[in-house]
């Protein structure tokens, strides 16, 4: 109880919060004087005589609209206001005990000296932001992907990945169609922004049609809508350009999206540091809000390239790049799609870095330092996917049939403290088969889905080192898994009542070998999973409530495990107006032993670091309680969210690390261990006319307190981080584009039982790029990045970076580019990061000076 405790106590606070906030309704019809429904008239509620708007909304395409008022508001202070051009704006007070209004507008002819009409650029109505791409674009801009970090309460990451209000998106839809399956990458960095007339927010999301009003979702999707004439043609691009040193780029991007049939391919080839992250998948392929999960086999082999991240690709890689994509779709009948995706990666990677790490062992430290350390991984991967989904209103059925593989080869030359040469091989293969069917029949519905998976992941490593024998591990780990479940869901008066059942099959095998020493382990497991839940929709609120029960048996060794317990979890949604909404959730879970951790023996895996297996049943806990709220003004261009999460968690092992002469050996050992970790993180972003551009800032904090084991003295430390980002980006003039990023962090560690701060670093990293346009066939860029990184108490170093583009556009199809990068020849960047009781400290050897000529052609 007492672990428990600060949880219930915040959730009750919220509970009583929201017992105090309940809303009417205000609906109503709007006409023109002939009767004619009037569909996108803007209704405004607001207090009588002041311009501040309480909410607002959009009439429908049959004149409708609804808004919501606090109920502990005066009505008599408030006032409705209805408007659209071409008709007189008309006020009037609000409806008594809720009776539906009927608004008639009159017609209003103003005669104008001269008339300029500009559409919106972001809009509402319904669940639907919709954001007009030309209001957001810039001449300096190639892709839609350019655009969307323009456009308020959308933010754009480093990875690609895209985030509307602090929350991932669940689809990423082209013109309604999910063809690309999560990859959505490939549409956001090479779609030109001038084929796409809109992007469209889906609030609140079900992508599957027969579960739209029964099964509520609360993540939000994209759609990007083409213009028309991107719709009758194949559009694209092709690009190609050289320079030095020895630098060249080959690309092609070819498009088609046709009433019946889409077909969107692309190639990219480099070597001028730009791995394209397009491959990253984003979004679930499964329709459903929990998707059945598919085997994850671990790389226990961690020797590999890396790079300095944290300046970008472009000036940190070294790489030979080409990859392949092709992805088409085929609508064989209404809401009836065949999709095929094809995916080819051969990325060559090198990098040279000095380094040294220190570990902490409470009153004394380790350090282990590399002087210098060549590496260089070549990975080869091939996707494919055969896609067949009818989504209709009463009818869901979805087969997807998978393939991956990919085969990762790095070496690594060491010299040092303990100087080596190591060589790994690492192949991943997975072939599943995912099938999903739904029936509806009034408010019932009935689902069957199933996932059947073999997958395999050989891993060997050999480790030199000067003067000893070489060490070889070599893992074959391999896993057979069925996931199946069913359910039937029904109204019990207002309550929507479920009961998924799920039984999951998985047989795994792995074979350790380290030199001569060979271990082996057979896992099978069962587990059945009932989760009664129930769904109760009252006015503004939401409320979900369910109660997992679950079954597990492990067959080990010719022992038979069993675990058994129930994982509750409540959640409650308030939406009070079209503007404002606040959700929380609570939540209990056992946490199951990792079969990932099931093998006898040691594993070798680097030059330094061995792990050992740990074979145990026992189950641990964690009590998590979340809560967050939105606040959006479409009309002002405002969009603000705050969330917060606080998860306890006590495990049934501690983690451990022994030195024990050149090697560090991970282990875990039964006991006890307690992991507190709260997170706060939030928006704020607004369009200002007044700078024709956007300001958004992106905070976030958390802290985490936890323990681990080394050479035997259970050591507890914290680690807290603040983070705070921004961004203003403003066109002036019409033809000078500003944008400046910035990005702060803190971040302390301290070891608990002294309160000592072993490790305190801050970084600062801003950027600033002006794009100027002086005529309209030529475009002039200038980008400048500062980075400032803590190596040591108040010891600062600068790194100073700056780039420089010409793009002539002779025409609408050609642009011919000159890209000097690095002015300033910089060789060197490097920075210090922390983990559990530990310290890295990196040096990288990035790109020199480099200039790239290309030219491209669009179609």
């Amino acid at each position: 109880m007492r672990f428990t405790q600060p949880l219930l106590t915040a959730f009750l606070c919220f509970l009583t919060f929201l017992a105090y906030s309940q809303s009417n309704r205000i609906t109503g019809k709007v006409v023109n004087e002939e009767k004619e429904a009037l569909s996108d008239v803007i209704v405004k509620l607001k207090y009588i005589g002041v311009e501040k708007i309480i909410a607002y909304t959009y009439t429908s395409e049959t004149g409708s609209f609804e808004l919501t008022i606090n109920r502990n508001t005066q009505p008599d202070s408030l006032e409705l206001s209805f408007s659209s051009i071409g008709y007189a704006t008309l006020s009037c007070g609000l409806p008594d005990n809720g009776q539906p209004l009927f608004i008639e507008l009159k017609n209003s002819t103003v005669e104008l000296r001269e008339v300029t009409v500009t559409a919106d650029k972001i809009r509402q109505r319904g669940d639907t932001i919709t954001y007009l791409v030309s209001s957001f674009a810039s001449p300096e801009d190639r892709t839609i992907g350019d655009v969307l970090k323009k456009m308020p309460g959308i933010e754009v990451r480093e990875t690609g990945q895209i985030m509307y209000q602090g929350q991932p998106l669940n689809k990423f839809y082209i013109e309604g169609s999910d063809m690309l399956g999560g990859r959505y990458g490939l549409a956001t960095n090479n779609i030109s922004y001038q084929d796409v007339s809109i992007v469209e927010v889906l609030e609140n999301h079900q992508p599957i049609k027969a579960l739209e009003d029964v099964v509520f979702s609360d993540s939000p999707a994209m759609n990007i809508k083409l213009k028309a004439d991107a719709k009758t043609r194949w559009a694209g691009t092709i690009k190609g350009g050289g320079g030095i040193p020895e630098l060249w780029i080959a690309e092609a991007f070819a498009m088609r999206f046709k009433l019946k049939t889409q077909t969107l391919n692309t190639y990219k080839g480099n070597n001028a540091g730009n791995p394209s992250n397009e491959l990253n998948v984003f979004t679930s392929i499964s329709d459903f809000e929990t998707a059945l999960s598919a085997v994850q086999l671990p790389s226990y082999i961690q020797v590999g390239a890396s790079t300095a991240g944290s300046i970008g690709s472009s000036r940190s890689t070294f790489n030979q790049t080409n990859n392949l994509t092709s992805n088409n779709l085929i609508k064989v009948g209404k809401d009836f799609d065949l999709i095929t995706e094809f995916t080819g990666s051969f990325d060559r990677r090198e990098s040279e870095q000095e380094s040294k790490t220190t570990y902490f062992l409470g009153g004394e430290q380790i350090s282990v330092e590399d002087k210098t350390e060549n590496a260089s991984t070549f990975k080869q991967a091939f996707t494919g996917r055969i896609h067949l989904k009818s989504n209709q209103p009463t009818y869901y059925l979805n087969n997807n049939l998978n393939f991956n593989y990919d085969r990762n080869d790095p070496s690594v030359v060491v010299l040092g403290s303990y100087s080596n040469r190591q060589k790994a091989d690492i192949e991943n293969l997975q072939i599943s088969n995912d099938f999903d069917i739904l029936r509806r029949v009034g408010d019932k519905f009935y689902s069957f889905r199933s996932t059947n998976e073999y997958a395999s992941k050989p891993q060997t490593l050999e480790v030199t080192k000067n003067g000893l024998p070489s060490m070889r591990s070599s893992i074959g780990l391999s896993s057979f898994s069925s996931n199946n479940s069913t359910n039937f869901s029904f109204m019990v008066g207002k309550i929507r009542v479920s009961a998924p059942i799920r039984l999951l099959y998985q047989y795994r095998q792995i074979e350790n070998a380290l030199n001569d020493t060979i271990n082996s382990l057979n896992t099978n497991k069962l587990r059945l999973n009932i989760t009664p839940s129930a769904n109760y929709n009252f006015h503004d609120f939401r409320f979900s409530l369910s109660a997992p029960l679950y079954y597990q048996a492990l067959y080990i060794e010719n022992r038979t495990h069993h675990l058994y317990g129930v994982n509750p979890r409540f959640s409650l949604e308030w939406t009070p107006s079209s503007l404002f909404s606040m959700r929380t959730a609570i939540s209990h879970s056992n946490n199951l032993p990792d079969e990932n951790l099931y093998y006898h023996g040691l594993i070798l895996r680097s030059y330094r670091n061995l792990s050992n297996g740990y074979i145990d049943f026992s189950t641990g806990e964690t009590v998590s309680f979340s809560a967050g709220m939105a606040y959006k003004d479409v009309i002002r261009a405002l969009f603000a969210d705050v969330g917060v999460g606080l998860s306890k968690m006590r495990s049934a092992k501690i983690s451990g690390q022994d030195f024990i002469d050149d090697y560090i050996i991970d282990y875990d050992y039964p006991g006890s261990r307690h992991t507190e970790a709260l997170s706060v993180s939030g928006s704020l972003s607004k369009g200002v006319e007044m700078i024709d551009g956007i300001v958004a800032i992106y905070p976030s904090f958390t802290r985490s307190k936890m323990s681990i084991a080394r050479n035997g003295i259970d050591i507890p430390f914290t680690f807290e981080s603040y983070m705070i980002r921004g961004k203003v980006n403003s066109m002036i003039g019409g033809k000078v584009n500003l944008t400046y990023d910035v990005s702060y962090s803190f971040s302390t560690n301290k070891m608990d039982a002294s309160n000592r701060q072993y490790a305190s670093f801050t970084n600062l990293s801003e950027s600033l790029k002006a794009a100027w346009s002086p005529i309209k066939t030529v475009q002039l860029s200038y980008l400048l990045d500062h980075h400032c990184n803590e190596l040591s108490s108040n010891n600062y170093k600068h790194f100073v970076f700056s780039d420089i583009s010409l793009s002539v556009l002779p025409g609408n199809r050609w642009e011919f580019a000159l890209n000097i990068k690095n002015i300033f020849d910089e060789r060197y960047y490097s920075y210090f990061t922390e983990s559990e009781l530990a310290t890295f400290y990196r040096s990288y050897t990035i790109r020199p000076r480099n200039i790239l000529a290309s030219a491209t052609l669009r179609f």
